[in-house]
Formats: structure tokens, sequence, C-alpha cells
């Protein structure tokens, strides 16, 4: 059976609102913690194929800060969809979008919280490890990295298992 790697991301500290939610920035400090991901995933992997990530504004640059440390221009950048509906989405919302992509076997998927960490704590339920680890949320720019079993389709707790879940990297 083929064997995939799920990144789960939070995105990065956003400032106040000043208008709608969905317009938020992200602070100086959410864009190095950003880029600080993307260096870890560099030096740890996996490196993304594809990238499902939220429309908001938030999303969008963390991503952009990510690609940036993963020196995502200079080896190949992976295929990267922005959607609406992972803005403010359910894990059942961001488990449909997951089991849409056929093709790749590295997939990042950048969101919110709480949908995020609900998803993740989802798929590390049965290991009380993982519960005790998942349970706390994601702080912004959080990450949990997942090995799956068969086609992303199929993704569970049954055929996911937590590799690592890691807060922002300490600044270097």
């Amino acid at each position: 059976m083929e064997r995939r790697q799920l990144i789960l991301m939070r995105h990065a500290t956003a400032g106040g609102s000043r208008g709608r939610d969905h317009d938020r920035t992200l602070t100086l400090r959410g864009l190095d913690e950003a880029r600080r991901v993307g260096v870890r995933l560099r030096s740890k992997g996996p490196f993304p194929e594809r990238v499902l990530c939220s429309s908001a504004t938030r999303c969008r640059e963390t991503w952009q800060a990510v690609a940036a440390g993963l020196g995502a221009t200079a080896v190949g950048a992976p295929i990267v969809e922005f959607q609406d509906r992972l803005y403010g989405s359910t894990p059942s919302t961001l488990a449909d979008a997951i089991a849409e992509v056929t093709e790749e076997r590295v997939l990042l998927v950048l969101a919110h919280n709480p949908g995020i960490s609900q998803l993740a704590f989802e798929l590390g339920r049965g290991h009380a490890e993982n519960e005790v680890r998942l349970r706390k949320g994601f702080v912004p720019a959080t990450i949990a990295c997942y090995e799956v079993e068969g086609p992303w389709s199929l993704l569970s707790a049954a055929t996911a298992r937590l590799t690592r879940c890691e807060g922002p990297p300490s600044e270097a």
C-alpha cells in the first residue's frame, strides 16, 4: 500500500481585526514564524508536493513565508490551491478537501483553528500519547505531520500515524 505524508498547519500569528476577519494580516512575528517553519521543513522534511490553503490573507501570507523558508522557488514549487471553503472550516470540510487530492503523496493543509487542530486530534485518536500532545490545540504556526497508509480518500485515525507535532520554531 502506498504511504503518504500529511502536514496540518495553523496560520502564523496574525494582527488584530481592523475590518473583515478574512483580511487580517500576519504580524512581523508571524511572518518570521512562518519562514522558520519553512526552514525546518526544508531541513527535516517533508517537502510538500501540493498545498491546500485557506483563502484568508493570513493563510496566504503564511504560505508565502513558509515557501520562502523552504526555498520552494529554488527546488521546484508545489501546486498551491487557495480555497474559500477552508476559511472557518470544520474537520469534515478539511477532510473532504484532502480526499479530493488524487496524485500527490505529500500534502500540506494550511488553515485555521478550531478546525485544523480538531482534525489533527481526530487523526490522533486511539493513541494516548498523541491525544495528550494534540489536545493542547495549535498555537499559531504549529504543524502536525502524519504518515498515511493508502489514498487520501481513506484518511482516518486508522490510516494516519502522527510522526511529529511542533509549535513554531524558536528564533535562530
